[in-house]
């Protein structure tokens, strides 16, 4: 099982409550629905802390069964099919690809939540 983590970044204009909102709302129901490939999908909306700065405005995580799949999952992005959802992230989103994309092997040292 492979996961690709990235970096979200918000359309200027927008404040965070709008495009945490409009994420989870819309754009999350649409990618669990549309992408192929994906076996969860999790979105990590920003807690303020007083005095700590952020690289961007959340970190979306994607778990794939293997770099086959998560291939798949970005040539979909070109189809037409694909075309709806890049749209429809284009609302909310400021899309900047390959910016803090990782594509990893999760190792599990402790988990209390199992």
């Amino acid at each position: 099982m492979i996961k690709s983590i990235a970096v979200a970044h918000r359309k200027p204009g927008l404040t965070r409550e709008e495009y945490n909102r409009y994420w989870k709302e819309q754009h999350g129901p649409l990618a669990a629905r549309l992408f192929p490939g994906v076996r969860k999908y999790v979105q990590n909306h920003l807690v303020d802390v007083p005095g700590m700065e952020y690289e961007g405005d959340g970190v979306v995580e994607m778990w794939y069964d293997d770099i086959l799949a998560y291939q798949n999952a970005m040539r979909f992005l070109r189809s037409e099919e694909g075309k709806v959802l890049m749209e429809d992230g284009a609302k909310f989103a400021e899309m900047r690809p390959g910016a803090g994309l990782w594509i990893v092997e999760e190792h599990v040292i402790k988990d209390e939540l199992a």
